[in-house]
């Protein structure tokens, strides 16, 4: 299945019984964001999944500022809102990094009928013609997942691949050189990874690039197997997971704990 949606194409599918919404509008600057804005509106029988409590789990010495859920944690998520193997989730936030987050977390379930709305929830109302205050209740589910740890690199993958290649910061310029850190404590990069922002896969109106523009962008990429993608706590690149998903190359690697998890050892090394 194609990873994301335009909002031209979801007027067509909007009444479908097995479309479920997910809402995970976030803002790294204020943890209440997402959870504001959902009560103040939000699309038609939309759940809201919160970065910090549902898309990661708790933070500890390593793993990094977002690290994953737990298995049984996520399994338990994906039973309290009631989610079916058949059903189409689609998902939204305000643009594309935490929409991305959310896609990869199902995909990591096994979760083949998932989609991420582009355009972000504006799209969504362009097309749906409204949103709402209520909070729709879903008996919960007996979800079974499937997961799939091959979309997963750990530690000692990236450290392999401090040699070998194959590795790949999606962070911007200036934190991947190091000129400029807002969050981590040692500027950098991981060792011998190559620069590909997640910024440019997606353009100004929070849609994907082009087939074609993507195609350059990942032009050195494509064709290294098990690619493994990182960023500073394993959000954002899943939008250059999803975007070679878009492509056709789906044995793309996620270093979930990321840079804050490479230097949460003190015997790894950055660069510059």
């Amino acid at each position: 299945m194609f990873p994301t949606m335009r909002a031209q194409e979801l007027k067509h599918i909007v009444h479908t019984d097995s479309i479920r919404f997910i809402d995970c509008r976030y803002s790294l600057n204020d943890a209440s964001y997402g959870k504001y804005v959902y009560r103040q509106g939000h699309l038609p029988n939309a759940v809201f999944l919160d970065l910090m409590e549902d898309l990661s789990g708790p933070v500890s010495e390593h793993g990094g500022r977002h690290p994953l859920p737990s298995k049984e944690a996520w399994t338990e998520t994906l039973r309290r809102i009631g989610i079916q193997k058949d059903d189409l989730i689609i998902i939204y936030d305000d643009g594309f990094p935490y929409a991305a987050r959310a896609w990869w977390l199902f995909k990591w379930a096994g979760h083949e009928r998932v989609i991420v709305l582009e355009g972000g929830i504006q799209s969504g109302i362009t097309y749906c013609g409204e949103t709402t205050t209520d909070v729709p209740s879903y008996p919960a589910s007996d979800y079974v997942p499937a997961f799939q740890d091959e979309m997963i690199a750990t530690i000692e993958d990236v450290r392999a691949a401090t040699v070998t290649g194959g590795l790949y910061d999606s962070r911007t310029a200036d934190r991947y050189d190091g000129s400029h850190e807002p969050i981590d404590r040692k500027p950098g990069h991981i060792p011998n990874a190559v620069l590909c922002p997640y910024t440019e896969a997606v353009t100004d109106l929070g849609t994907l690039q082009d087939f074609h523009d993507l195609r350059e962008l990942y032009a050195n990429v494509l064709d290294v197997p098990n690619p493994i993608f990182y960023c500073g706590s394993g959000v954002t690149a899943c939008v250059n997971i999803l975007a070679l998903h878009a492509l056709g190359k789906d044995d793309v690697r996620l270093y979930s704990g990321s840079y804050s998890d490479w230097i949460s050892y003190p015997e790894n090394t950055v660069h510059p």
